[in-house]
């Protein structure tokens, strides 16, 4: 199990920040003191670690056990979260192809936050169909706590809040404008009942009630960790890894596609420390431009200004909020240089995260290992055959939106904003959300 627990360089990470966290009651990777406070990652799936760690001790099998355990609770939280507008036996079906999804497997026995993900979303999707169905403040404050868990848990999930929240808010205009209309067509009545006519719906006020706490809800977490940042390094954010990220994984996408160089994904964007001599042109390349941007530091500063220092985090002595805030304009000149061809990139990218690794199966790629083509030619298969039943049922029409709007918003916003990075990591929260899309039927089930 431990070959597996930290078969990535993220899950090191997880586990000194859960260990110091459980122990030292500072969020910091430091191994020794003094313990640096930490702004590289965010603390939601830490948090888990930590408390595992409080209750069955820092072993890793233990840990990866644990994780074992809530995997298969996400399969009974996902048949639980679905009966309600599936039914029971398209609910059963949902579980059991949720069930052999291979990804998700993997992943539960990595220390990495793919799982915890996964909970948190179906949580948040629960709680999301409560406020909808009652109305009460109470389940949309719990909605709006859970969407912004769910940014700490993975940043790249901020859109989801923002597209929950724009429902809302949606929902309350139509309302209003529906009830304006109909306001006029009554006809005058005693000034009595003029003031009770012109008065906002109880329905009205509790869905703009509803919004304001859910914005609270998610302001309160999201902005919790926003304000210790503040305090711990002078940033208001949540963390410096998104210039980061964006240019030396989805910028660099952009750049090999632009080259002609896409064979070349793996090897250009390996942080693998066996292969760390490998070829990194265009990250180097990066490198370059941003230190031309830091050209008035001295010599020794500038030159910490490596992919190998900041590619997993600022591993220098400069701030590194400064650094990501310049990688980001490196990472928009990349974007904007063509436009076309990075959004021809862009939609490339986010077919082949929703059907990795059919890509394997066709592609050659430098800094692989030779692929099994016809394992992965039937893995990648089985998602394109999800992707299509996606389409086939919104195609179709007949759609119960009320039902299906959650997951199909998750899977758009998740997706948006991973890409055109390709990652299976990034799919496995995506499994859930489109197999609900492909069984929801017509209508709601009672």
């Amino acid at each position: 199990m431990d070959a597996y627990a930290f078969r990535s360089l993220d899950c090191g990470e997880y586990y000194r920040i859960a260990r110091n966290l459980a122990y030292e009651h500072t969020f910091s990777q430091s191994d020794a003191p003094p313990l640096q406070p930490d702004t590289w990652r965010t603390p939601g799936y830490p948090l888990f670690l930590a408390g595992l760690m409080l209750l069955l001790g820092d072993s890793p099998p233990r840990l990866v056990i644990a994780q074992q355990a809530l995997a298969v609770l996400n399969i009974l939280l996902f048949y639980r979260v679905s009966q309600s507008s599936l039914g029971k036996r398209r609910a059963m079906a949902a579980g059991l192809l949720f069930t052999l999804e291979p990804y998700g497997v993997l992943y539960s026995l990595w220390l990495m936050s793919t799982t915890w993900f996964v909970t948190a979303l179906l949580l948040t999707g629960y709680a999301w169909n409560r406020a909808k169905e009652t109305h009460r403040a109470i389940c949309f404050a719990a909605s709006g706590l859970a969407s912004g868990f769910l940014v700490l848990i993975w940043p790249l999930a901020v859109l989801v809040p923002v597209a929950l929240l724009g429902q809302l808010l949606v929902t309350w205009l139509r309302h209003l404008r529906v009830g304006s209309a109909r306001q006029q067509e009554v006809p005058p009545q005693p000034e009595t009942a003029t003031v009770a006519t012109t008065r906002p719906s109880f329905s009205n006020t509790r869905m703009l009630r509803g919004a304001v706490v859910f914005a609270l809800g998610v302001v309160l977490t999201v902005g919790s960790w926003m304000a210790r940042n503040k305090l711990v390094a002078g940033h208001f954010a949540l963390s410096h890894q998104s210039g980061i990220v964006l240019v030396y994984f989805k910028g660099t996408e952009v750049a090999l596609w632009r080259a002609g160089r896409t064979a070349d994904r793996y090897l250009e964007t390996s942080l693998d420390p066996a292969k760390a001599d490998w070829p990194h042109s265009h990250w180097d390349s990066i490198d370059a431009r941003l230190r031309s941007r830091f050209a008035h530091l001295p010599p020794d500063q500038i030159a910490q200004l490596h992919w190998r220092n900041l590619a997993q985090g600022n591993r220098t002595t400069l701030d590194g909020f400064e650094v990501s805030r310049a990688l980001t304009r490196v990472a928009w000149s990349e974007f904007t240089e063509s436009p076309l061809e990075t959004i021809v990139c862009y939609a490339a990218r986010m077919v082949d995260n929703l059907t990795f690794p059919l890509s394997l199966a066709f592609l050659s790629y430098h800094g692989l290992d030779p692929p099994s083509r016809s394992k992965n030619a039937a893995i990648g298969g089985l998602y394109t055959l999800l992707l299509l039943a996606v389409i086939v049922r919104l195609v179709r029409g007949g759609v119960h939106w009320a039902a299906g709007y959650f997951p199909l918003v998750c899977s758009v916003a998740l997706l948006l904003v991973a890409s055109p990075q390709v990652d299976p990591r990034f799919r496995v929260a995506l499994v859930p959300m489109l197999i609900f899309l492909a069984l929801l039927p017509k209508k709601s089930v009672t």
